[in-house]
């Protein structure tokens, strides 16, 4: 497969073990994390929840807090799972992150666990677009490798293609689309998911 097919692979990939995701992600806490970076928004925010998935927890905990939530991902299953939550003040869309049409601008986004998907030819297109969907002084919260890097893994059976920037590259990246480091930590570990090489919270100049 050449990059294209290996990372269209991912959301049909999902397809395939929705079940034991959506059995898995209904039983996990909020990430402290999330709740860190909720802290930061005001009342009432429009928030995209990038890579949604089911819908749980992340959607499912924004919209408690009394936010809008939009949530995008290219699995059509996983959005079933997130549709049949019928949130209050959500909306379900499929899309990928770096093919969401703007159509609006939000005071967040969040992708958790999701932009390491991304070929690794289009990794620095993600900033970009987060900063023509964020507006001015939103946040951008993310998690994502630290390491110029792509490598293959597996999960509940099904091959999965990842990407990712150095450290490095990333921090450029973010100053260069307008974006100032409000946390940055390597290594970032919590007992709910475990471990993840990179945890942003970034705000829009």
């Amino acid at each position: 497969m050449d990059n294209r097919e290996k990372y269209a692979h991912n959301a049909l990939a999902y397809d395939k073990i929705v079940e034991n995701w959506h059995d898995f992600r209904k039983n996990c806490k909020i990430n402290k994390c999330i709740e860190d970076f909720v802290s930061l928004l005001n009342d009432g925010s429009e928030v995209l929840d990038a890579g949604c998935g089911t819908g749980y927890p992340i959607s499912d905990y924004l919209t408690k807090c009394g936010f809008k939530v939009t949530g995008i991902d290219p699995s059509e299953k996983m959005l079933e799972k997130a549709l049949s939550l019928n949130l209050n003040d959500a909306e379900f869309i499929k899309s990928e992150f770096l093919s969401f049409p703007q159509t609006k601008t939000f005071d967040a986004i969040i992708a958790f666990d999701c932009l390491w998907y991304i070929a690794p030819e289009n990794q620095p297109d993600i900033y970009k677009k987060a900063a023509e969907l964020i507006k001015s002084g939103g946040y951008f919260m993310f998690t994502h490798g630290a390491t110029h890097c792509e490598i293959q893994g597996e999960m509940f059976g099904e091959n999965f293609f990842y990407s990712a920037l150095s450290l490095k590259e990333v921090k450029s990246l973010l100053s260069l689309n307008g974006f100032d480091i409000v946390r940055i930590e390597t290594n970032y570990s919590e007992p709910t998911t475990g471990t993840r090489d990179l945890l942003v919270f970034a705000k829009k100049r």
